[in-house]
């Protein structure tokens, strides 16, 4: 009788932790979303684009590609969750390429040097760039234009 005890209780415990497992990576609901980046109507390519929840919640990230499209994603899941944001907007390149061991060697001042902003510096802080998105839960509703100037 202790045996076969043991060994419902056993697979009541694997099964309990089957269904603990099952639900550990699903987290909240996340929509489809994303769009364009563009500065004085020219598209922005490899920009980042980040959306800070006006209440709780997790930032969403995305980065535009050579066409200056972007997808967001919440805590490394493709989408975003529902709701009202203020964006940021970074876009930068060298002004001239450095190899890794004179990055590694450069101090902040020379890093700060060797930067050229692609967009004003005003996008780069969700505060300041008084750009806004609000995420549906249409995904069709959930494509923005940044449309920088």
């Amino acid at each position: 009788m202790a045996k076969r005890s043991a060994s419902f209780n056993s697979g009541l415990a694997l099964s309990l932790l089957a269904l603990a497992l099952a639900g550990c990576d699903r987290g909240p609901a996340l929509v489809p979303a994303g769009g364009i980046v563009k500065y004085k109507h020219a598209l922005i390519p490899g920009a980042d684009v980040v959306l800070v929840p006006d209440g709780d919640g997790q930032p969403a990230i995305g980065r535009t590609d050579d066409k200056g499209e972007f997808t967001l994603a919440t805590g490394g899941r493709k989408g975003a969750l529902v709701g009202s944001y203020k964006v940021s907007i970074t876009a930068a390149r060298p002004k001239r390429e450095v190899s890794p061991a004179e990055a590694v060697a450069m101090s902040s001042e020379q890093i700060a040097a060797n930067r050229e902003d692609l967009v004003p510096i005003k996008y780069n802080n969700p505060v300041s760039s008084e750009l806004t998105a609000t995420v549906s839960r249409d995904p069709a509703a959930n494509k923005f234009t940044f449309d920088l100037n």
